[in-house]
């Protein structure tokens, strides 16, 4: 079997091609894409308890927590205590943060927008029903 035949290689491959389109965008603003994504996981309003962003986003304690301490030397997040337990950490976005993380969903909304449209509207839900029954399988596992 060929690599190119291969489910993980393609979607690796296309991954890729998505990951190198967003740090385009993120490089001019933050840095990387990861930033960007984490961002898009923050709730605009309420804040997002810093124990809840890497289950979310599939990152490590380590990774967040380096990637956390970029985003607030950049400015973008600050942390505050939860006022109702005080061991908990909320991140939140500053206003600056809010300017950024739209700029985040418009590139994301941009490429999706531009992927569906090149797509006819089966194709999309049989892509859809694929990738969710590979992870259903995957998750046996």
């Amino acid at each position: 079997m060929e690599p190119e035949d291969t489910i993980d290689y393609n979607l690796r491959k296309t991954w890729y091609s998505i990951a190198k389109y967003y740090n385009r965008t993120a490089n001019e603003y933050m840095g990387s894409m990861a930033l960007g994504m984490i961002l898009l996981n923050i709730d605009m309003y309420e804040g997002t308890p810093s124990t809840q962003l890497g289950p979310n986003m599939g990152m490590e304690a380590t990774s967040l927590t380096r990637s956390l301490n970029s985003l607030e030397k950049l400015g973008v997040i600050e942390r505050r205590k939860d006022p109702n337990d005080k061991r908990k950490t909320i991140i939140h976005l500053t206003e600056f943060g809010k300017q950024r993380r739209k700029i985040a969903k418009k590139t994301v909304i941009e490429l999706n927008n531009s992927i569906f449209g090149e797509l006819e509207d089966n194709e999309i839900k049989t892509f859809f029903n694929v990738i969710m029954k590979i992870n259903k399988i995957i998750s046996k596992y």
